[in-house]
């Protein structure tokens, strides 16, 4: 298989195991699952690590008893690392490193950057946890005046 095409792949590989692990970590997922992607994750360094032997200067194996955030941490640097270097398909839905789509109607949120729906979800989450934050210091500093 040619090294761009195999590349792809094994991100378009870290970049699915990252957003699984984010997701299944929000659901309290057990130690098999974390285990699980501990294991694909190491496997898809070494042979990444096979491909490019600079790797071996820069990432570290995952241990076995890692968390899923820290896995999706790892397959995001990983996947970070080669985001110049490796190009991908505008406007495929899910594929790639961003994962997303022609900016469009999004284009004041992400400029010049094709729109990336995780980023958007991010951004969102952010929002509502400071809205949340300030909400609850609001109620607490009440609570003290009266």
């Amino acid at each position: 298989m040619e090294r761009e095409q195999e590349l792809k792949k094994l991100l378009n590989v870290l970049h699915r195991t990252a957003r699984s692990a984010v997701r299944v970590q929000w659901m309290n997922a057990g130690e098999s699952e974390a285990r699980y992607a501990v294991a694909q994750f190491n496997k898809v360094l070494a042979r990444l690590t096979e491909l490019d032997s600079s790797l071996k200067n820069i990432f570290d194996p995952i241990p076995p008893d890692a968390s899923l955030t820290t896995v999706a941490i790892a397959c995001r640097q990983v996947v970070s690392y080669y985001e110049d270097e490796v190009r991908f398909e505008p406007g495929a839905w899910g594929f790639g490193l961003g994962g997303g789509v022609d900016a469009g109607p999004f284009r004041a949120f992400c400029g010049s950057k094709p729109f990336d729906l995780e980023e958007f979800g991010n951004a969102v989450r952010d929002f509502v946890h400071d809205l949340q934050r300030r909400e609850r210091e609001r109620r607490a500093e009440r609570r003290h005046c009266g």
